[in-house]
């Protein structure tokens, strides 16, 4: 008897042993993806790969400049010799837009700010590699702040003109919307120092060249944008059905109450999570914990991973996420950019987003329902909308739009084939509407599209020809997109 219970509890303790290994195996599985919070915060810079692991950038040229002279040296280098450059921020971008396999320049430790603050303009000159979290807290420390920030805090500054990234509101425009003045090294090696205010009216015009040019003109060395006050700001987050929030998106949208106002859509529930943000002059409320953030980003790193693994389960697991990460009512007040910027760090994933007119929000969101219905995408990840407000700059995104944009911000974790198809049949959806691509994001388009976008393409094309006359700052995919020769 006493061997029966032994081999017995042996067995027992074996199985256990091994159910334990199992558990520890698939969740390994599950996670090995997703790095800790506070590793996606910190992440090596200059990284070796994108924020999603699908860019390797393999160059064997990494430079690091500290000094404008030091960047002016590497582009004469490379123009005199043939060579190819591209400049690479954060990686954050999930476009081919940084890649080079030959010189990359990383502006990391060319940072901080120029000079003082000036005040009578309410502006500042950054050095172009500044993150915008380090800009935040410098400002901070001067009693200043940014006027509106995206999501990211990660980011570098130039990266972020440079792709026309932006923030919610619809009466406040992309950070390049922002910028009053450029420094940068063209395509020969030469300075060009640019602004608004100009006399000159090709200097003004290469200034809106360069607002928004994706790396092609040159390198970025300082920026001069304009700021405010530090201020503070109180955030809302209210669930509702997604018709409440459409049937009445002109009120909550264009309020003198809410300066920020961006909606978090999930279709296969129909809800809509609104946050509506503005200024106010209290200096702290509750704010969510490092538990609370730990939830609900490892609510979304198991479920998005479940998803990918078991397709069939993506409305189920997005109804976890509802209930477990937004299914309550909230509200938060902190110092600006802690509110612009969201609280928690989102897992993993691919991005795509669509801006068109504001007017055009309403049915370009319901499209997206219809093509996710009609084509049983298991889209596992929030949709966010954000609303911007038009400019001038001549490859923004939200160039003319007089009433202001929406950007729809597609979000999935999924295979290559499956994220491809979605991204595109949405922008095939949006056509109807004139959705534009974000150019920080993924996309597939050509040189016939970008000309039906933007009708001063042909000067962009003429001034950059200009600025970089051997196409140094090209590389296959801006050549594939904008039709430019190498």
């Amino acid at each position: 008897n006493a061997v029966t219970r032994l081999v017995s509890s042996l067995q027992m303790s074996c199985i256990k042993l091994s159910f334990t290994a199992v558990i520890i195996v698939v969740l390994a599985w599950l996670f090995r993806l997703y790095p800790w919070p506070w590793h996606l915060r910190h992440r090596q810079i200059p990284p070796p790969v994108s924020y999603d692991g699908r860019i390797i950038f393999n160059t064997k040229d990494l430079r690091e400049p500290t000094t404008h002279s030091e960047i002016k040296s590497i582009v004469k280098e490379a123009y005199d010799n043939n060579r190819k450059v591209r400049v690479l921020a954060d990686g954050h971008s999930w476009s081919e837009i940084a890649q080079s396999e030959d010189i990359l320049i990383s502006l990391h430790q060319y940072s901080g700010l120029v000079g003082d603050v000036d005040t009578g303009n309410m502006e500042v000159t950054v050095r172009a590699g500044t993150a915008l979290s380090e800009l935040s807290s410098l400002l901070e420390s001067k009693g200043y702040a940014m006027i509106n920030l995206g999501s990211v805090a990660g980011q570098s500054l130039a990266g972020a003109i440079s792709t026309a990234t932006h923030g919610t509101g619809i009466d406040i425009g992309n950070l390049a919307a922002l910028v009053t003045k450029l420094k940068f090294v063209d395509g020969t090696g030469k300075d060009h120092v640019v602004g608004e205010r100009d006399e000159d009216e090709n200097s003004r015009n290469i200034f809106k060249a360069a607002q928004v040019s994706i790396g092609m003109l040159g390198v970025l060395s300082e920026v001069t944008i304009k700021i405010k006050e530090k201020f503070y700001l109180r955030e809302l987050r209210n669930h509702y059905p997604l018709s409440y929030c459409l049937d009445n998106l002109d009120q909550l949208v264009k309020t003198d109450e809410y300066s920020h106002v961006k909606l978090w859509l999930e279709f296969y529930n129909d809800f809509c999570v609104l946050y509506q943000t503005n200024q106010t002059n209290n200096e702290l409320e509750e704010t969510p914990s490092c538990v609370e953030s730990f939830i609900v980003y490892y609510t979304f790193a198991v479920a998005t991973r479940i998803c990918y693994i078991f397709p069939s389960l993506t409305p189920t697991m997005m109804r976890l996420v509802d209930y477990i990460g937004f299914g309550s009512n909230s509200s938060r007040t902190d110092i600006s950019y802690r509110i612009f910027n969201d609280y928690f760090d989102l897992p993993i994933h691919q991005e795509s987003e669509i801006i068109v007119n504001y007017e055009d929000t309403v049915p370009a969101i319901l499209a997206l329902k219809q093509v996710i219905i009609d084509n049983s995408f298991p889209v596992n990840y929030i949709t966010e909308v954000r609303f911007v407000k038009g400019d001038d700059i001549w490859l923004s995104p939200y160039y003319g739009m007089e009433n202001g944009a929406c950007a729809i911000t597609l979000t999935i974790y999924g295979p290559e084939h499956t994220v491809n198809e979605y991204f595109d049949a949405y922008y095939q959806a949006t056509r109807q509407f004139g959705g534009r691509v974000h150019w920080g994001k993924i996309f597939t388009i050509d040189q016939a599209v970008v000309s039906s976008w933007y009708e001063k393409f042909p000067d962009f094309a003429a001034i950059r020809k200009v600025m970089d006359p051997k196409g140094i700052f090209l590389n296959p995919f801006l050549q594939n997109t904008f039709g430019f020769d190498l």
